[in-house]
This record gives C-alpha cells, structure tokens and sequence, in this order.
C-alpha cells in the first residue's frame, strides 16, 4: 500500500504552504525553500501526521499552531536550532525524511491530505472494529439466549398449567440445553 507523490506535488504543496501561511520560526522558511531546491531530498521526503521517533522528522508549525514552531529530529536526538538540522540534511541528502507541519485546516485541506503517507491507523481500526464485532456478537448470542430461556420458563408453566407431561419434558430437555449454552458463553 505505498502511496508514491511526486516531487512536483510535494514541491508544490510546500509552496503554496510558504505563501498561505505565516510560520512561528521565521528561519523555518529557509529550511523549506532549500528542501525545494533539493531533489535527492524532496523524493525521500514524506509527509506524515505523526511524530516518527528514531526517524529524521522535521516539524513546523505556522502561526496559528499551538506546536512548537520547528523541531527537528535525527534519530534519539532533538533540536530546535535550524542550522544543525540544514547540515544533517546537506550532508545527508539520500537519507529518508518525515516532515510534520502543524496549520489550521490540516485535516480538511485535500492536497495535505493526499500527501499523507498511507496510515497505518486503519489496520489498527480495523483490528479494533473486529474485537468489537466480536464482542457485540456474543452479547446478542447471550441476550438470545437469555430471551430464549425466559420464553421456555413461561412454555414450562403453561405446560404444567395444562398437565401436559410430554410437553413439560421436552421443554426442560431444551431448558437444559440452553442452560448448557450459556455456560459456554462465561467460560
């Protein structure tokens, strides 16, 4: 599920960033302009929504952020000085670079959006969802049973109002069984 973005949409992106917004770190500008004049960097740039420790990430946020207004990190290591992050990145140029940014209207802004990388939240949502379903199946199945046996004790009362032995028997046979199911649900 690789989710390729050219240079170009990633370039574009980062200037129409630029222009629309006004960045906490006025030197965080420059960063971005020389990530934009830097190709080898920009193809091994991805964008993310969320903090990758252990990995080189470069967070900026604009004005309207309550984040931090850059950070960058490079592997254990952090640092909110601009120029230590240039120098990782001009003598690294090949290596993989996540990029954070933090402005109003992230999450409904499509271009933001497209240039995501694919997350891996939906695996875990999805793991989620399926625990879930399971657990609503076995409380419906309980709640049936339930039902089930209320229904069977009212059939067994009218059954012995009615002196009907055959009748009688035959519902505390399915009584039992019933009973026997419900045990297996709580073990």
């Amino acid at each position: 599920m690789n989710n390729w973005i050219s240079t170009s949409e990633k370039s574009s992106f980062l200037k129409w960033f630029l222009s629309a917004h006004q960045l906490k770190h006025k030197d965080a500008k420059m960063l971005i302009e020389y990530l934009l004049k830097q190709h080898p960097i920009l193809e091994n740039l991805t964008f993310t929504n969320s903090l990758k420790l252990n990995e080189k990430t470069i967070v900026i946020s604009s004005m309207q952020s309550d984040q931090p207004g850059f950070i960058y990190y490079n592997g254990k290591r952090k640092t909110e000085d601009i120029s230590k992050a240039l120098g990782d990145l001009m003598t690294n140029p090949a290596d993989k670079v996540y990029i954070l940014l933090h402005f109003y209207g992230k999450q409904a802004n499509p271009r933001y959006q497209q240039l995501l990388e694919p997350s891996t939240n939906y695996f875990v949502r999805h793991k989620q969802f399926q625990e879930y379903s399971k657990e609503t199946n076995l409380l419906i199945e309980k709640a049936l049973i339930e039902q089930e046996i209320k229904n069977v004790r009212e059939q067994i009362d009218a059954a012995l109002d009615q002196n009907d032995k055959q009748l009688f028997i035959k519902l505390v046979e399915r009584l039992q069984e019933l009973k026997e199911l419900e045990k297996k649900q709580h073990t």
